[in-house]
């Protein structure tokens, strides 16, 4: 099952290979020609969030918008922080990757406001940035915003997996990073998908995207909810496997269902021995590619929708075979 949700830049399709809609026509790798440099010698940056698996499908998307642009894989640099709470870094390195002379950004916010003075640095210096997955709203000089929207996508998947669960069930939900507006978003559309299809949400705790840190969350839910959670759904596949691997510890396997979120193929193995039972999964090999397509667009004068939504597609038991490596 595939949910499309309606994107600014052009039509999705549920294979998510549908290019974002621009202003002129045909493609910046069709065209051969980006400003008056040529094209294999562009130089990308990539800053991600961390180097998790969501955030390595982007670069790995990326890499392959630059390969079909005929721009040489040594040319992509793609960097990120250890962990997503490291704010500085992230920083640090978009300002390297200035200093650099990249012609070509595409960035994962992790705080977007301490990232305003770099992103302010980079458009005065000509650079085209893209925002993938997590915009920065407040930067008005991007070429566009692709990712998912997030609200939507957690708030139709939680209404599927409520459907699946029957209504009247308990939930607990594991979130990521508080103040990361994506995790915000897709907290609220669970919890807004769950009520209104009869369930209700025991509680939501904070796991900061780490399986070890979600294994124990789970635990302390199974000890303060005993015989009383039916299911647990994520704002994060990390924290899916984290969660399954609590229950199946705790001997609840099959009695508390697990929804995860993104398509980790962590989380897709487990879908096939049965603790995960469906995943709300983003498309972020294609956020990684349309990003080098949309700005290889703008160096040719090329303007975009101000935000660009790749979708989402509903993995489980029927499905999971088409999404594993």
């Amino acid at each position: 099952m595939a949910f499309t949700l309606g994107a600014c830049g052009g039509g999705g399709s549920d294979a998510g290979t549908t290019p974002p809609a621009d202003s002129g026509s045909g493609t910046a790798a069709d065209s051969g020609d980006s400003g008056a440099k040529d094209v294999s010698s562009l130089k990308i940056g990539v800053v991600m969030k961390s180097f998790d698996e969501f955030q390595q499908q982007v670069i790995d998307g990326a890499k392959q918008g630059a390969k079909d642009a005929g721009i040489p894989e040594a040319n992509v640099t793609a960097v990120a922080p250890n962990n997503e709470s490291e704010i500085m870094a992230q920083v640090q390195s978009v300002e390297d990757l200035i200093a650099k002379n990249v012609d070509i950004l595409l960035i994962a916010a992790n705080q977007a406001d301490t990232l305003m003075n770099a992103l302010n640095t980079a458009a005065e210096k000509g650079i085209k940035v893209v925002m993938v997955d997590t915009d920065a709203p407040d930067f008005k000089d991007k070429v566009t915003y692709i990712g998912t929207d997030n609200y939507e996508a957690a708030y139709e998947g939680a209404k599927e997996f409520g459907t699946r669960l029957g209504g009247g069930k308990n939930v607990v939900i594991l979130r990521g990073k508080l103040g990361d507006p994506n995790h915000e978003k897709r907290t609220e559309g669970l919890v807004a998908g769950l009520e209104e299809t009869g369930n209700t949400v025991l509680e939501t705790q904070d796991a900061n995207c780490e399986s070890d840190k979600a294994a124990n969350a789970m635990e302390a839910f199974i000890t303060k909810y005993p015989n009383q959670i039916d299911a647990v759904m994520v704002t994060s596949d990390s924290m899916a496997v984290g969660a399954a691997q609590a229950i199946k510890g705790a001997g609840l396997g099959g009695k508390i269902k697990v929804c995860g979120f993104d398509g980790f193929q962590a989380a897709i193995d487990l879908v096939a021995t049965g603790e995960i039972e469906m995943i709300i999964a983003q498309k972020p090999f294609e956020i990684g590619r349309q990003g080098v397509e949309c700005a290889l667009g703008a160096l040719d004068g090329k303007t975009y929708d101000p935000y660009i939504n790749t979708g989402i597609a509903i993995i489980d038991g029927d499905n999971y075979k088409d999404y594993q490596d």
